[in-house]
C-alpha cells in the first residue's frame, strides 16, 4: 500500500470513528426534540405518553387513538410513513382537521418544503416509534 492510500485509509477510518461516536448523541437529542414537539403540539389530545389521555380528549367526539398501539394495530409494523403524512397534513383525520388547522399549522407541513418542518415530523415520528409497546 502506497503511503498516500494509507494516510487515506487512516483518515477514513477516523471520520468513521468520529461519525459513530456522534450518532448515539444525535439520536438522543432528536428523541428529546421528538419528545418536545409531541407533548407541544400532541399531548393535549393524545397525552403526554401518546395513550389517548390528554386533558382535551374528553371534550372529544371520537376518543383519541392510543398511540403506544400503532405497531401492535399494524400487524407488528410501524406505520413511519402513514404518520409522516398525518402528521405533516398530507392525508388529513377528520378529527385534525385540515393542515391549515392550529392543531398542526403550516409550520409542520412538508409542502412547503421547509427543511425544518421535514425534521420536526420525523423526530415525532421516532419519538412514536420509541413509545411503541410490544
Amino acid at each position: 500500500m502506497s503511503e498516500c492510500a494509507g494516510r487515506r485509509t487512516i483518515v477514513a477510518l477516523a471520520v468513521a470513528a468520529v461519525a459513530a461516536g456522534l450518532a448515539p448523541a444525535a439520536r438522543a437529542d432528536d428523541a428529546a426534540a421528538g419528545a418536545a414537539e409531541f407533548k407541544a403540539r400532541c399531548a393535549a389530545c393524545h397525552g403526554e405518553t401518546g395513550a389517548g389521555d390528554g386533558p382535551a380528549a374528553a371534550a372529544l367526539r371520537s376518543p383519541p387513538p392510543d398511540l403506544r398501539q400503532l405497531a401492535r394495530n399494524n400487524d407488528g409494523v410501524f406505520p413511519e410513513k402513514v404518520l409522516e403524512t398525518v402528521i405533516d397534513g398530507r392525508k388529513t383525520i377528520r378529527a385534525h382537521g385540515n393542515f391549515e388547522m392550529p392543531v398542526w399549522g403550516r409550520e409542520l407541513s412538508q409542502a412547503s418544503g421547509d427543511a425544518d418542518a421535514a425534521r420536526r415530523v420525523s423526530a415525532v415520528v421516532r419519538f412514536l416509534r420509541d413509545i411503541q409497546q410490544k
